[in-house]
C-alpha cells in the first residue's frame, strides 16, 4: 500500500479520485465490492472538502494579517503626528506638565557629545612643493559634530611645541617649514567646544636637504611615535 498511495495527502487524494472512477466501473474484474469503492468515495470526498477549507481559511487569514498590517500602519502613522503635536505644544508653552497630563514619557536631556579620541594611526606625506601633509585616524572626530583639532610643532633645535594650525578634517598640510631644517615633531589634539581629547603621541619627520642647503627634498621620512 505505502508504495502505491502517495505519500503526501493531497497527493493521495488526487489518486484515489483519479482511480475510484475505475475501480468502480471493473469491481468484479479487480476483486473489490460496490461498497468498498463507495466508503473510499466518501472518505476521499470529505478529505477533499477539508482541504479546501484548510485552503480558504489559509486565504482568509493572509488577507486578514494583510489587513492588519495595513491597519495598524495607518494606526501608527496617525498616532506618531497626534504625539508629535503633543510634544511641540508642550515645548511651545514651555510646560513639562503636558506630558504627565498626556501620560507620555518627557524626552530624555540630550546626552553630552564626548571629546574626540587620541589621534593615532600617523602617516606622514611630502607635497609637490615639499609641504609636510601629516594625516591621522581618530574615534569621535567628524567635524560635522564640531570637532576639530590643534596641531603642534617643534622643529630640530627647538625645545617646545608652537601652535601651527587648527583644522576640521583629519589631515593637515604644513607649508611654514623653513628651508635647511633636519626635523620636525608633530603633536596634535582633538577639540569639541571646550572639551579637550588626548594628546596624540608625538610624531617626528626627518628631512633631505638638497646640496646647496635649498629646499626641502622628498628623502626617506622616519615617522617616530
Amino acid at each position: 500500500m505505502a508504495s502505491v498511495v502517495p505519500s503526501k495527502d493531497l497527493d493521495a487524494v488526487q489518486f484515489f479520485e483519479t482511480h475510484i472512477p475505475i475501480w468502480n466501473a471493473a469491481l468484479a474484474s479487480v476483486g473489490v465490492t460496490g461498497p468498498q469503492v463507495a466508503q473510499l468515495d466518501a472518505a476521499t470526498k470529505a478529505c477533499r472538502g477539508a482541504f479546501t477549507k484548510q485552503q480558504a481559511a489559509k486565504d482568509a487569514a493572509k488577507a486578514n494579517t494583510t489587513t492588519f498590517q495595513n491597519d495598524a500602519t495607518t494606526m501608527r502613522s496617525i498616532g506618531g503626528d497626534l504625539i508629535k503635536s503633543i510634544k511641540a505644544f508642550a515645548a511651545t508653552t514651555n510646560n513639562p506638565d503636558v506630558y504627565g497630563i498626556a501620560q507620555i514619557p518627557m524626552p530624555a536631556a540630550p546626552s553630552p557629545v564626548p571629546p574626540p579620541g587620541q589621534p593615532t594611526d600617523f602617516k606622514i606625506g611630502l607635497t609637490g612643493s615639499g609641504a609636510v601633509q601629516p594625516t591621522w585616524k581618530c574615534t569621535s572626530g567628524a567635524a560635522s559634530t564640531g570637532a576639530f583639532f590643534v596641531v603642534t610643532r617643534k622643529l630640530a633645535g627647538e625645545s617646545v611645541f608652537t601652535t601651527v594650525g587648527n583644522i576640521g578634517a583629519k589631515k593637515f598640510t604644513d607649508n611654514t617649514i623653513p628651508q635647511g631644517v633636519t626635523g620636525a615633531t608633530y603633536l596634535v589634539q582633538g577639540f569639541r567646544g571646550d572639551h579637550a581629547g588626548e594628546v596624540s603621541l608625538p610624531v617626528g619627520v626627518q628631512f633631505g636637504v638638497s646640496a646647496g642647503g635649498g629646499n626641502v627634498q622628498a628623502a626617506p621620512l622616519k615617522m617616530a611615535a
